[in-house]
C-alpha cells in the first residue's frame, strides 16, 4: 500500500491511496473461508462448499467491504501517525469509485479530499467584555413574586384566553378551500399556550379565544420544531413532512394559573417550616432571590459574550467549502446544500470556538483530574434532587450515583468535556478585560432584546426566559 499527501492549500489537502492485491487478499481469502465453514447449501455438506461457488456468491461484496475497512482504517493510521489535524473526516471521490471494476479490477488508487485544522494565534489581552452587574429594584421583585404565587398556585377554568393560559383544543386539517380534508389528521384536546409560540403574529391569534371558538392556523407556525409538531398533532415526526399548512384549531377548554394567596401556609410552601414569617420578609426573600438569579443569567452572558469576543478577534480560517461539502454528505437526514449555507454561519462559529477552546487547552495546560470529575457529577445529582426539594442527599448515596454516572463512557466524556469548557472560558475571564457595568433589570432586558435581534442566529435561551419575566412554558 502506497499513501501520498497533495496540498492544494494551507487548508484544503488530498491523499491518494493505492492498492494491489497482495495488499487486501489475505483477509478477503480469509473471510470466504470463514463464509464457507458457516453457509449451507443444497446437495453440500457444512464445510465442503466448493470456493468457486462461494466467490461467486460473496466474492465481490466482501473484496468492496475488505478493501474499504483497510482504507479507512489505513487512511486514519496515516493522518495520526503523520500529526495531520483534519476538520470533519476525509472525504472519498466518489466518481473514482463509481467508475471502479470491482469484479476484475485487481489494483485500486482513491483520492480522499480533507479540509486542514489552521494554526490559530491567541491575541486577546487588549480585548474588552462588559459585565452587567444587575441591582435591586422594586420592578424586579414584583415579577419574581408573581412568578412565585403562580408558581405555587391552583389553575381554574376561564371563558376567554390570555396569553398566560393553557388552552385545549381540537386540531383538524383543512382543503385548500377551507372545508375539512376527508381522512386528514385529527387531534382531540391538543394542549397550547400563547407564550410557547414564537411567531408573535401566531401567537397573537389564540389571546382573546373563547371556549367554542375556532381559528384557522398553519400548525408550523404554532410549533418550532418537527418533534413538537408531531406532538401536538399526535402523528409521527416522519409524517409531518406530508401534512397541509391549513388546520382548524376549536377551543374546548381554557385552563388559568389563579396565584397562590400570601399566606404563612404559602410562605412555609415555599421557603420552609417558618424560615420567612410574614409578607415584609418575603418581599425581602422575594427580592433577594430574584437578584441571585437575574445575575446568575448575567454571569451566563458575561461567558456567552466572551466567548463571541474570541471567535471575533482571532483568526481561525476555515476550508469552508469543504466543510459545507462534508456536512452535506455526513447529516443523518438528507439536506441540500442551500440548507446547509442558510445555516453554515451557526456552524462555522461552533467550529471555531472548538479550535480555540483547543488552543486554549494546549496553551494552558489544563488537565482534569479524576476528582474535578467525581466532583462533577456530584453536583449534577444535588441539582437534580434539589429539584424535588430533597437538599440533603447522603454522602454514600452521592457516591454510589456518581460512581454509575462516571463509570458510562458517553456521560464521563460529557462531564469532561463540560470542565475543558469551563475552565476554558475561565481562561477568557482571566485574559480579557471586564468592564463593569451596574444596570437595573428592565435596562438589562433592552441590551438582551436588542442583542439578540442583531444575532441572526436568533435569542439564547437565557434571552427567551428573561423576556417572558421568569415565566417557564406551560406543559
Amino acid at each position: 500500500m502506497n499513501i501520498i499527501k497533495e496540498d492544494i492549500d494551507s487548508l484544503n489537502a488530498k491523499v491518494k491511496v493505492k492498492l494491489i492485491e497482495d495488499d487486501y487478499q489475505g483477509q478477503v481469502s480469509k473471510v470466504l473461508n470463514d463464509y464457507r465453514k458457516k453457509v449451507r447449501v443444497d446437495g453440500f455438506r457444512p464445510g465442503k462448499v466448493p470456493m468457486g461457488m462461494i466467490k461467486k456468491m460473496y466474492g465481490k461484496a466482501v473484496k468492496i467491504e475488505e478493501i474499504n475497512k483497510l482504507i479507512s482504517k489505513s487512511v486514519y493510521e496515516y493522518l495520526y501517525e503523520n500529526k495531520i489535524d483534519v476538520l470533519g473526516s476525509p472525504l472519498p471521490k466518489e466518481h473514482e469509485v463509481d467508475e471502479i471494476d470491482w469484479e476484475n479490477q485487481k489494483e485500486f488508487e482513491f483520492t480522499y479530499e480533507m479540509g486542514l485544522s489552521p494554526t490559530i494565534q491567541l491575541k486577546l489581552q487588549n480585548e474588552k467584555v462588559t459585565k452587567y452587574i444587575i441591582t435591586k429594584d422594586d420592578k424586579l421583585t414584583q415579577k419574581y413574586i408573581d412568578y412565585i404565587r403562580k408558581r405555587f398556585g391552583t389553575r381554574e377554568d376561564a371563558e376567554t384566553s390570555e396569553e398566560e393560559d393553557v388552552i385545549y383544543g381540537d386540531f383538524t386539517e383543512l382543503n385548500k378551500d377551507g372545508t375539512i380534508l376527508e381522512g386528514g389528521v385529527f387531534k382531540q384536546e391538543s394542549p397550547l399556550s400563547p407564550t410557547s409560540i414564537t411567531n408573535e403574529k401566531c401567537s397573537k391569534l389564540f389571546i382573546g379565544l373563547k371556549v367554542g371558538g375556532k381559528i384557522s392556523v398553519n400548525p408550523r407556525d404554532v410549533a418550532d420544531n418537527d418533534t413538537v409538531l408531531a406532538s401536538m398533532l399526535g402523528i409521527s415526526k416522519e409524517q409531518t413532512s406530508s401534512i397541509g399548512n391549513s388546520f382548524q384549531y376549536s377551543v374546548t377548554k381554557i385552563s388559568r394559573i389563579k396565584p397562590a394567596e400570601l399566606s404563612q401556609e404559602f410562605y412555609d410552601l415555599v421557603y420552609g417550616k417558618d424560615i420567612v414569617k410574614n409578607e415584609e420578609e418575603f418581599i425581602n426573600k422575594n427580592a433577594e432571590d430574584a437578584l441571585a438569579m437575574i445575575n446568575s443569567e448575567s454571569e451566563k452572558k458575561f461567558n456567552y459574550d466572551l466567548v463571541g469576543k474570541a471567535i471575533e478577534k482571532t483568526k481561525v480560517p476555515l476550508p469552508d467549502e469543504f466543510l459545507k461539502k462534508w456536512l452535506v454528505k455526513t447529516s443523518e437526514k438528507p439536506v441540500t446544500l442551500e440548507e446547509i449555507n442558510s445555516e453554515y454561519n451557526n456552524f462555522s462559529n461552533g467550529m471555531k470556538w472548538q479550535l480555540i477552546r483547543a488552543a486554549i487547552i494546549k496553551e494552558n495546560e489544563l488537565k482534569i483530574e479524576e476528582e474535578e470529575i467525581i466532583n462533577e457529577a456530584k453536583g449534577f445529582i444535588k441539582s437534580q434532587y434539589a429539584q424535588y426539594g430533597q437538599l440533603d442527599v447522603p454522602e454514600e448515596e452521592l457516591k454510589k450515583i456518581a460512581g454509575n454516572i462516571i463509570g458510562n463512557e458517553e456521560e464521563r466524556k460529557k462531564i469532561i468535556e463540560n470542565l475543558f469548557e469551563t475552565k476554558s472560558v475561565e481562561v477568557l475571564r482571566n485574559t480579557i478585560k471586564t468592564k463593569e457595568k451596574e444596570v437595573v433589570y428592565e435596562e438589562f432586558m433592552k441590551i438582551v432584546n436588542q442583542e439578540s435581534k442583531k444575532s441572526k442566529s436568533g435569542e439564547s435561551g437565557f434571552a427567551k426566559f428573561l423576556k417572558s419575566g421568569f415565566r417557564k412554558k406551560q406543559k
